[in-house]
């Protein structure tokens, strides 16, 4: 019994929708965000633009599942780098573990990091982009706790703007400023980042 091949540009359900959303991060990274439409990303993908339309709707709605994806994939590199750490690692060693998967989802991500906090773009009630971003912050909260259990919220609302503010910016400059001097290297930007995160730390645990 002979088998008639797909045609081309024709995918299941589940991998059209995969193809879709790494036509976004194709274009992201060529022309940033506001380049991203859902014709350019079908084309990509390989179908018309209605059979694109019912998995996202429009260009938000795709936007907007692109970032939800982000901030499970930013989730999962803190856990796993808190994961990593042995069973006997201090509060202070495990707050720098989601700082160095911070840094390691950004990095392994470019374009899901460029988008991922672009409110402009997105659409913040969105139930499952609510519900991962809401999650992708936990890990730091968890860790930052175990840091300052004694904090009041002020307190603790200052430890977390600072960790994240910091390592944040660290990503943002070292992905638009490659070659700046204080990072001319991979080795040097992930000494850098060690020192950053070490020096975090210890404000925090102040």
């Amino acid at each position: 019994m002979s088998v008639t091949p797909k045609a081309a540009g024709r995918h299941h359900h589940g991998a059209l929708r995969r193809a879709l959303l790494d036509a976004v991060a194709e274009v992201v990274l060529e022309a940033g965000p506001e380049a991203v439409t859902l014709r350019e990303c079908a084309r990509r993908a390989g179908v018309s633009h209605s059979a694109a339309t019912p998995h996202f709707g429009d260009k938000r709605g795709l936007l907007t599942a692109f970032a939800t994806e982000g901030s499970e994939r930013l989730r999962a590199a803190m856990q796993a780098a808190v994961a990593a750490l042995p069973p006997t690692a201090d509060a202070q060693t495990r707050l720098v573990a989601t700082g160095r998967g911070y840094i390691a989802f950004a990095s392994a991500n470019p374009g899901h990091f460029r988008l991922l906090f672009r409110a402009d773009l997105l659409d913040p009630d969105e139930p499952a982009f609510r519900a991962a971003k809401e999650a992708a912050f936990v890990p730091l909260a968890h860790a930052m706790a175990a840091l300052a259990p004694g904090a009041p919220a002020r307190a603790m609302r200052a430890r977390l703007a600072l960790a994240w503010s910091a390592v944040h910016g660290f990503c943002t400059l070292r992905a638009e400023l490659p070659s700046a001097i204080l990072w001319q290297s991979d080795a040097l930007a992930e000494e850098v980042a060690e020192d950053l995160l070490a020096l975090v730390a210890e404000a925090c645990a102040g």
